[in-house]
C-alpha cells in the first residue's frame, strides 16, 4: 500500500511534465524506481523477459564503444553549472533499470481506491491540457512560450509530444469509460477519441492520429482473439523488429507508384528509411554503434533527383534528420542483427508471460491491448529508439496497468 500511494502521488506530476514536453518523464521514472527499492523490494531474480531486455540494453550501451558519436561519460563542472551526462549509454541504462524496478514493484503492490483515484485525476488533467493545447495551439504557444521563433518551434514540438503522450493514456481512459458506464461511456470514449484525432490534425502530428489507429487495432484484436491477442500483438512486434529492413523496404517499393502524390514530409520519411537501410547494409551484424545516426548529416542537396520532387527549401534538410523515425530500423542501424535478435527475444518472452486477455476484467483487457497498439504506432513513425522520455512514459503507463489489473483481480 505504501508504494501504491507513493507511486500515485508522484504520478500527479504527470500532467505538468506532459505539458512541458514529456522530457521530465525520465526523471519521474527515476523517482518511482528509487521508491520501489525503498518501499516495495522487488523480487529477485527478475522475470526472464526482463533479463532479456536488460541484456539488450547492455548490448546497446556497449555499442557506444565503436560509435562515431561516442562521448565522454561525464562532462563539465557541477559547481560551474556545466555538468552533463555525455554518454547516451548511461542515460539509457539508468532509464531501463528504473523502469524495470518500477514495473517489478507494481507487480507486488496493492493499490487502494484513493491511490487509484489520484492517477485518474492526473490522466484527466493531462487529457484536458493536451486537447485544449491542440484546439487553441496558437494562443497557447504564444502564452506559454512567447513569440520568439526558436521558442515557438520548441512550443510546437512540446504540444505535439504532449498530444502523442495522451495517445498512450487514451486507451486506459476509453476502456474505463466503456466498462463503467456502458453505452453512454462507450459514446463518451468515442467522442474523446474523435477530439484526440482533431487535436492531432490541428497541430499536424500524424503520429497522434496513427496512435489512435493503433489503439483501435489493439481493441479489435482483443475482441477477436480473447485468448491470444497479447501473444499476437507482441509476437508480431518481435517479427517486425527482426525483419524490419525487409519489411520497410517492401513498404517503400509498394509506394513507388504513388510517392509523387504524397506530402513532402511523408516522401522525405520514405527516403530517410531507405537511407537507413543503406547504412544497415554497411554494418549488418554489429551495427554502427549507439548514436551513430546523429553523424549522418547528408542533405537533400546531395541528391538532386530527390530534391526535384520537393520544395526548394528542403535542399539543406538532412535525409536522416538525427534518426530514421522508425525504431526497428534505428535499432538495426546502430546495434545490428545482434541487437535485433535480443530485442525480439525480449518481446517473445513477454508475449509468453502475459496472461490471456479473457482472464482479465474487460477494462484492463482492452486497455493493455490499446496501449500496445498505440505504442507500436509511435514505435514506427515518431521517436528515436533511444528516446528515454518515451520509454519512461511507457514504463509508467505499464506500471499503472499492472496496478489496475491487480486491483481489478481483487474486486
Amino acid at each position: 500500500m505504501a508504494y501504491g500511494y507513493t507511486f500515485a502521488g508522484l504520478m500527479l506530476l504527470w500532467p505538468l511534465l506532459a505539458l512541458l514536453g514529456t522530457q521530465g518523464f525520465a526523471p519521474l521514472v527515476g523517482l518511482t524506481g528509487i521508491a520501489a527499492l525503498i518501499l516495495a523490494r522487488p523480487k529477485w531474480p527478475p522475470a526472464l523477459y526482463a533479463v532479456a531486455f536488460l541484456i539488450f540494453i547492455a548490448w546497446a550501451a556497449a555499442s557506444e564503444f565503436w560509435s562515431p558519436a561516442a562521448r565522454q561519460i561525464i562532462t563539465g563542472n557541477l559547481m560551474e553549472g556545466t555538468f552533463a551526462i555525455g554518454a547516451r549509454s548511461l542515460i539509457i541504462v539508468m532509464t531501463a533499470l528504473f523502469g524495470v524496478l518500477t514495473l517489478a514493484a507494481a507487480a507486488r503492490t496493492d493499490m487502494s481506491p484513493r491511490a487509484q483515484a489520484l492517477i485518474w485525476i492526473a490522466f484527466a488533467l493531462h487529457g484536458a491540457i493536451a486537447l485544449a493545447s491542440g484546439f487553441i495551439s496558437g494562443p497557447f504557444i504564444e502564452a506559454v512560450y512567447g513569440t520568439e521563433p526558436q521558442d515557438t518551434v520548441a512550443g510546437i514540438q512540446n504540444v505535439n509530444r504532449n498530444i502523442n503522450a495522451f495517445g498512450l493514456v487514451l486507451p486506459l481512459v476509453a476502456a474505463a469509460l466503456a466498462h463503467r458506464f456502458g453505452l453512454k461511456g462507450t459514446l463518451a470514449a468515442a467522442v474523446l477519441t474523435a477530439l484526440m484525432v482533431v487535436a492531432a490534425i490541428r497541430v499536424d502530428t500524424q503520429a497522434g492520429v496513427l496512435c489512435v489507429a493503433g489503439m483501435i487495432g489493439g481493441f479489435a484484436l482483443a475482441q477477436v482473439l480473447p485468448r491470444n491477442a497479447y501473444r499476437a500483438l507482441f509476437g508480431l512486434a518481435a517479427a517486425y523488429v527482426l525483419f524490419a529492413p525487409a519489411v520497410m523496404m517492401g513498404l517503400i517499393r509498394s509506394l513507388d507508384g504513388v510517392s509523387r502524390s504524397l506530402p513532402d514530409s511523408f516522401q522525405s520519411r520514405l527516403w530517410s528509411w531507405e537511407a537507413a537501410i543503406g547504412h544497415i547494409r554497411e554494418a549488418p551484424l554489429l551495427g554502427h554503434g549507439l548514436g551513430a545516426s546523429r553523424t549522418w548529416r547528408e542533405t537533400f542537396a546531395a541528391h538532386p533527383e530527390k530534391l526535384a520532387e520537393l520544395a526548394p527549401n528542403w535542399a539543406y534538410y538532412p535525409v536522416i534528420p538525427g534518426h530514421p523515425h522508425n525504431m526497428p530500423l534505428h535499432l538495426w542501424a546502430e546495434t545490428g542483427l545482434v541487437g535485433a535478435l535480443l530485442a525480439a527475444a525480449a518481446l517473445v518472452l513477454l508475449a509468453i508471460r502475459l496472461p490471456a486477455p479473457s482472464s482479465l476484467r474487460a477494462d484492463v483487457r482492452f486497455a493493455i491491448a490499446g496501449v500496445a497498439g498505440a505504442s507500436f504506432s509511435l514505435f514506427s513513425f515518431a521517436y528515436s529508439v533511444w528516446n528515454e522520455a518515451f520509454w519512461a512514459g511507457l514504463a509508467l503507463i505499464a506500471a499503472v496497468l499492472v496496478l489496475f489489473a491487480r486491483r481489478a483481480a481483487k474486486g
